[in-house]
């Protein structure tokens, strides 16, 4: 497409594409820029470049590999609560939440999308690719992760839980299925995640320099043995920050590892799991407090295990300590 910049003033190249294709992002433009798909006057540009008077544009649009799909997908979900604002989702384990690189669709927004069309408006950017991946998402689940996650269906409901969660007011409850029985049967971790220098799929404690803060307050529920004489516990974990793979982390640091956990598992835990049949971390979200959108009382939820858990569950024999 050929197109000729007839305004008197000048302006930034992405901006004003951006404003002449509402349909497209900035973001896409720049992209689109940097990659030399877009010429003025014949010459490839920079999205700093200003645009003057009678300068011809020339656009080649082209679909990049990585664009996120936000094409509706017909997947069953589980919703525990719903209101005008809200709903409540217990997702299930294996459901990716929401597009990017390796899973573009087919996820829990991609389901969500098809239920709630008007959720592609739940952004707070419009021009972030980021923003525009998650509508109404304001907490993430690992894949293999169960349970509980909220989706703002507006954007009074998006402000309104964003702004709890930073705040730390959200009460989440998780239970986990662990491999071994920990020293006390009730304390506090805290450690400084970030991205692993050694393996980038990982974190790893920091420290409180190059990390950031994660809390989680662990209890006991319920102490197990199998066939085996083996040692596993039910463990719920009250997260008062909501870092990257914040509860497999911690469980690990205490040697105290999820069932299931391949990342974060140690070789007898994985040796365990296999003999199980264990084909996921054994987490599930179980609980979550939060106030609605205007509300002055607090709501609690809950996401009963699931059966794959409950099923593991019961197979193990209950010790009484």
């Amino acid at each position: 497409m050929i197109l000729s910049y007839q305004n008197e003033g000048v302006e930034r190249l992405d901006k004003f594409l951006a404003s002449r294709f509402s349909n497209y992002t900035r973001n896409y433009f720049q992209r689109l820029i940097e990659s030399g798909h877009v010429l003025v006057n014949r010459q490839k540009q920079r999205n700093r470049n200003f645009l003057h008077k009678n300068d011809s544009i020339e656009i080649n649009f082209i679909k990049f590999k990585d664009d996120i799909n936000l094409n509706p997908a017909d997947i069953d979900l589980e919703i525990i609560y719903e209101d005008d604002d809200v709903v409540a989702i217990n997702k299930q384990a294996g459901l990716v939440v929401h597009p990017a690189a390796g899973n573009p669709n087919g996820t829990l927004v991609n389901a969500l999308l098809k239920k709630y069309p008007e959720l592609v408006d739940v952004v707070f950017d419009k021009n972030s690719e980021v923003s525009r991946s998650r509508p109404g998402i304001v907490h993430r689940l690992d894949k293999d992760t169960s349970g509980i996650i909220l989706v703002a269906k507006n954007k009074r409901a998006l402000v309104s839980l964003s702004k709890q969660i930073k705040n730390r007011s959200v009460r989440k409850i998780y239970w986990a299925l662990c491999y071994g029985w920990p020293k006390e049967k009730q304390g506090r971790i805290i450690s400084y995640l970030g991205r692993s220098p050694k393996n980038r799929k990982m974190v790893a404690d920091l420290g409180p320099t190059a990390g950031k803060e994660a809390i989680s307050v662990y209890r006991v529920i319920k102490y197990l043995v199998d066939s085996k004489n083996d040692h596993y516990s039910i463990v719920e974990f009250n997260i008062k920050t909501g870092r990257t793979h914040q509860i497999r982390h911690q469980a690990a640091s205490i040697h105290l590892p999820i069932m299931g956990d391949r990342v974060y598992g140690s070789k007898n835990c994985i040796q365990a799991s296999d003999f199980h049949n264990i084909g996921r971390q054994m987490l599930h979200a179980k609980h979550i407090e939060f106030y609605l959108p205007g509300a002055t009382k607090l709501t609690l939820l809950e996401a009963p295990l699931p059966k794959d858990m409950k099923s593991i569950i019961d197979n193990f024999d209950l010790i009484g300590l």
